[in-house]
């Protein structure tokens, strides 16, 4: 694999084996991390974006001599929109499966959500991009390879563990590389506001899901959105977001 840039996109190197597609037309506050794991065998990418462009794939992975597969975290519009270019392995939930089949403004949480987050970066104005119509041109992606718990995903000298981490959403997933140390929680940790307001959102799951995350020995967590965290950084924001809930009333 090398870097890639154009106007729209960016493929840069984060540790040996990993990579982060980024999405230069989404503002930094609210732009989904689209991680690209590297194995001997296949490259998996984890997630979909917000695809306000498609992906140009071909030029992306231009010298890819690997199969390209794809996992979805959870199914929610940020994570989703471009999971249907992949036409290899499709990775996800069971439940995330009914909506990347028909995935629509409603089920993906793209309405009412989208014109209040003020998604476009600045400079790409010209795209025309309509907040209000946002989740109207989803493509299907039915998955190819429903996970739970305890399965792994083998890209051949990487191996990725599953683990259901309910609470962001009921068909949250994450991956965890135990050999490096790395963990991909998608939504449910992150370095920024951690969403648990959604209709498909349990704030008592996401307090059992970080108890349970942090019987991990991940050192580094690479999230849905936001910078990657160290262990000391992720230890600190699930003790803050207890902190929060218990104010609320609300215990693991």
């Amino acid at each position: 694999m090398r870097a890639f840039e154009n106007r729209f996109f960016r493929l840069e190197p984060v540790r040996p084996g990993l990579w982060l597609l980024v999405e230069k037309t989404v503002r930094s506050l609210v732009r989904a991390n689209v991680w690209v794991i590297e194995g001997e065998d296949a490259v998996l990418v984890v997630d979909g974006g917000w695809g306000l462009v498609d992906w140009p794939l071909d030029e992306i992975f231009a010298d890819l001599d690997r199969p390209l597969w794809s996992l979805t975290t959870h199914a929610h519009c940020d994570h989703i929109a471009q999971a249907f270019q992949f036409t290899g392995r499709r990775f996800g939930h069971e439940l995330s499966d009914a909506v990347m089949r028909a995935p629509d403004q409603e089920n993906t949480n793209a309405q009412p959500w989208t014109p209040y987050l003020q998604i476009l970066a600045e400079g790409f104005e010209d795209l025309g991009f309509v907040p209000e119509d946002y989740g109207t041109a989803f493509r299907p992606a039915p998955l190819t390879d429903v996970l739970a718990q305890g399965d792994t995903i083998d890209l051949g000298g990487r191996r990725l563990e599953v683990h259901e981490t309910p609470g962001h959403s009921w068909h949250s997933l994450t991956l965890f590389e135990a050999e490096q140390g790395w963990l991909f929680p998608g939504d449910v940790m992150i370095a920024t506001y951690i969403v648990d307001i959604l209709p498909d959102s349990d704030k008592t799951e996401v307090l059992r899901t970080h108890q349970r995350l942090l019987e991990l020995p991940f050192q580094w967590s690479f999230g849905g959105h936001g910078a990657p965290l160290d262990r000391r950084k992720a230890e600190g924001i699930i003790e803050r977001y207890a902190e929060r809930k218990a104010e609320e009333g609300l215990r693991a």
